[in-house]
């Protein structure tokens, strides 16, 4: 058989049935509509190839290599007004999808004249292979390679401040569209006379499906197009035809009936499966969007907080060290709460933009030569009047191979391990807090050491995720908010590295490990896994 027929009725019969399938999920949505059309184009450059493929006559050759083009000439733009649609951002490039649709349909009306394909001539094996007109070259200048060129850079521009979800959707629409359009490229050399291997024609024709493959994962992965209630309902749909013609192909009466009820009752059961299906859909994108609002408030709130407080912190700074002259013993006190707590209060607010910002994937890594000694001496020294108060001794216990620089962001490591250290000070009552460094063959190991609450069994599944503290934690240290550990453990996921604690039990004190790499491949920017997603 034509391996050629073969792989473009498969790419026809995919692309039509996947954006058939995406349409009818939601007829009024924009971006099914345009993937919809998008997939008419690719069916009919398809099927209209592979019935070119096999045309016996010259005109009968013509015509096809016509319509095919046709079908090649609207992917374009059908592509870019999806990837707009995908991106909400119709409304601004109004003038360029005016642009678009305006070349498209001039092309189209002059994809039958000789003025797009000329003729047809044997290239290589192919006796009927179609050569470009004029305006074929300003086609592919300015629809195939310039609408798909634009878009694939609004997918691009759009990563950048884009949430991890949709960054995932963007990575595999624009893998989707570099194999796709460049498969279909490798057959416009022919059309200029110039032959190339036929392997790496069938290949870029295999390549096509491959858009539509990418396309899925994006949807099944990432909940484009709502693809799960989609494929459930298109399952039970052909699983309802299945079991409606079976009672008319049964030998006896008797099977006919059980066919029939079988039927009935795969109503009812595929009536309550799709019902469910789309209920816990429903309640997934409320929660979603619930969350989205809670980070949004928590980043506003904590950004319109940061100031006021500051200006609280300074003032009452310059009270305690009196440049507003001497006042009564008494107000020294309440000056003293004042400045405490301005300070307890800028630092919630730190932790809370922290964990909006790392909720929206916003974390950028400042890279830079990183001395974990000189970190822990900053953090020891930032809480050690604390615990000289508390009569606590904090010890600093270097590893004996002189620890060497790693590369990280020296920011997000002192907050975690700032987090770590002060964490091992407020919930500890007496004795101390001993820190120690080891230099490990690949990575440095960082170990924090308490005599404090300890940790019970079901403290380790919880203490790394947002707002959640161990059991004896708030009898300790009431104003602590749970953010601290989870912070943290992102930071230094971030950085490639691992944390991890370990105690023996209640009021038995804890332990807490950090390893960070020392050699360590890191983007500037990344997406990363939170821990409360951890399981």
């Amino acid at each position: 058989m034509n391996y050629y027929v073969l792989v473009n009725l498969i790419n026809g019969s995919v692309s039509i049935l996947f954006g058939l399938f995406v349409f009818l999920k939601d007829r009024k949505n924009s971006t099914n509509r345009n993937f919809f059309l998008m997939g008419v184009g690719v069916s009919l450059w398809s099927f209209a190839y592979a019935r070119w493929m096999i045309a016996g006559t010259e005109s009968d050759a013509l015509f096809w290599s016509k319509v095919l083009n046709l079908g090649a000439t609207i992917i374009p733009i059908f592509y870019l007004h999806c990837v707009l649609s995908i991106l909400n951002i119709v409304k601004e490039k109004k003038k360029i999808l005016f642009f678009g649709y305006s070349i498209t349909i001039l092309f189209c009306l002059f994809s039958f004249t000789p003025l797009y394909i000329t003729s047809v001539k044997q290239v290589l094996s192919f006796p009927y292979w179609p050569q470009a007109g004029p305006l074929y070259v300003l086609f592919l200048i300015f629809g195939y390679f310039g609408l798909t060129g634009y878009g694939v850079y609004e997918l691009l521009k759009a990563r950048k401040n884009a949430d991890i979800e949709k960054n995932h959707q963007i990575n595999y629409l624009v893998l989707g569209t570099v194999f796709g359009f460049l498969g279909g490229a490798f057959n416009f050399p022919f059309m200029f006379g110039f032959g190339i291997f036929p392997l790496v024609l069938i290949l870029g024709q295999i390549a096509v499906v491959l858009f539509y493959y990418f396309s899925g994962m994006a949807a099944i992965k990432y909940h484009l197009f709502n693809i799960r209630l989609l494929l459930t309902e298109l399952l039970v749909e052909i699983m309802g035809i299945i079991l409606l013609i079976l009672p008319f192909v049964m030998p006896t009466e008797d099977l006919k009936v059980l066919t029939i009820t079988i039927f009935i009752l795969f109503l009812v059961f595929g009536y309550y499966l799709v019902k469910a299906t789309r209920e816990e859909i429903e309640r997934k994108e409320e929660a979603e969007r619930i969350s989205k609002l809670k980070t949004e408030f928590i980043s506003i709130a904590s950004h319109q907080l940061r100031t006021p407080l500051a200006a609280i912190r300074g003032y009452a700074s310059m009270l305690k060290d009196g440049d507003y002259g001497e006042f009564p013993d008494q107000a020294e006190v309440a000056v003293d709460y004042i400045y405490e707590a301005s300070v307890n209060m800028i630092k919630l607010v730190n932790s809370l933009l922290s964990v909006s910002r790392l909720e929206k994937g916003q974390i950028e890594l400042k890279m830079q030569d990183v001395s974990v000694d000189s970190l822990l001496e900053e953090c020891i020294k930032d809480i050690e009047i604390l615990a000289k108060d508390k009569g606590l001794y904090i010890k600093y216990k270097k590893s004996r191979a002189k620890l060497p620089s790693i590369k990280g962001d020296p920011e997000k490591i002192k907050q975690a391990l700032n987090n770590l250290i002060n964490n091992a000070v407020h919930y500890t009552l007496k004795g101390g807090v001993t820190i120690e460094t080891k230099k490990m063959p690949a990575n440095i190991l960082i170990q924090i050491t308490d005599t404090g609450v300890g940790l019970d069994k079901e403290d380790f599944s919880k203490i790394f995720k947002s707002f959640s503290r161990g059991k004896g934690a708030s009898e300790i240290y009431t104003q602590g908010t749970g953010l601290g550990l989870y912070v943290a453990r992102n930071f230094i996921e971030m950085h490639n590295g691992k944390i991890w604690a370990d105690s023996d039990g209640k009021n038995k004190g804890s332990t807490f490990y950090i390893e960070l790499p020392i050699k360590t491949e890191l983007q500037p920017r990344q997406d990363f896994v939170l821990a409360d997603n951890l399981k």
